[in-house]
């Protein structure tokens, strides 16, 4: 079952998509409006991040995804709400380089009709390959991988539990990476097995795709922030991801007031952010990705512009 949190477990196959159970958030989510609600430009409005805590000294964060027969807790995170300032990468001048800020923007030109993203199978067969092909040529990869894809649809009540359960996944609210370079490796492994190690020889990131199935957006976009901008050593916390069948890692985040967080205003289908979540050449405390989250932008919209978005996870690979 999906939670309503914002960590999705990476596995080597795609994401079921029912029965996604609606979990309690914290009674302050309701405040997670912007400070002023404009067409596009800058956003002032708040964010969730992990909170400092002396309890993650000694006891990693950590959310299971499943449903625990026991009295243990199903998760550990702490949030805490604080303020951003979102930039609107329409108005900027220059956009730094993807290897500097860790995402770009990239244009897409989709087979798909907005009816299409509820075929798992178009999706798999028409929408993964023409993205994976964008990446490769992109990126100038040897090889890429599509790990899993996404769909968020945001149910109506989202974020304030009601009890019943979602259909879809729904949308990111704390900031994170989905990854720590360990999983990654973890991953390459289990996906490769007796290749694995050719592969790691090589150079491999991690990147995501995400883009909305209709626009503009203007319901809970995607915010990223610039790789350079993070202080990975002291605000990255390793947090693990329970499944029923394996354990794999991400990053919280912690805020800090030098982070430069970007967004894409009324961004449309064609319009695909990229951003990086892991890289062989950045492990720990080191530069590895631009970590996300979404962020509310009007406090209510009609039904028929609620947020709707596909993500895809990649594995990108270059020959050693």
């Amino acid at each position: 079952m999906a939670r309503q949190d914002d960590q999705v477990a990476i596995k080597a196959t795609n994401l079921g998509q029912n029965g996604h159970r609606n979990e309690k958030e914290p009674s302050n989510h309701r405040s997670n409006i912007c400070e002023t609600a404009p067409d596009g430009g800058d956003v002032a409005t708040h964010m969730f991040f992990l909170e400092r805590d002396e309890l993650y000294d000694t006891v990693k964060p950590y959310v299971i995804r499943y449903d625990v027969k026991t009295s243990v807790p199903s998760e550990n995170i702490k949030r805490l709400l604080c303020p951003v300032t979102v930039r609107d990468l329409r108005v900027l001048a220059e956009e730094a380089p993807f290897a500097q800020s860790g995402f770009q923007v990239l244009s897409l030109a989709s087979q798909m009709s907005y009816e299409d993203y509820g075929d798992e199978e178009k999706i798999r067969t028409i929408h993964v390959p023409e993205v994976l092909d964008i990446v490769k040529a992109n990126f100038s990869a040897d090889d890429v991988h599509a790990l899993e894809h996404v769909v968020r649809r945001r149910h109506p009540t989202w974020p304030i539990a009601t009890g019943e359960n979602y259909d879809y996944e729904q949308p990111a609210s704390r900031a994170h990476l989905d990854f720590t370079y360990d999983a990654v490796v973890d991953i390459i492994r289990h996906l490769y097995e007796y290749e694995a190690e050719r592969v790691l020889a090589g150079r491999w990131q991690v990147i995501n795709v995400w883009h909305p199935l209709r626009g503009p957006t203007r319901d809970w976009p995607l915010a990223v922030c610039d790789a350079a901008s993070v202080d990975f050593e002291n605000d990255a916390v390793p947090g693990d991801i329970v499944q029923i069948d394996r354990v794999t890692e991400n990053l919280q985040i912690h805020f800090n007031e030098n982070q430069k967080w970007f967004y894409l205003s009324n961004q449309m289908p064609s319009e695909m952010l990229v951003f990086k979540n892991a890289d062989s050449e950045s492990p720990h405390g080191a530069s590895c990705g631009a970590p996300h989250a979404s962020f509310n932008v009007f406090p209510e919209i009609p039904k028929e512009v609620r947020r709707e978005s596909i993500e895809i996870r990649i594995l990108v690979m270059w020959e050693g």
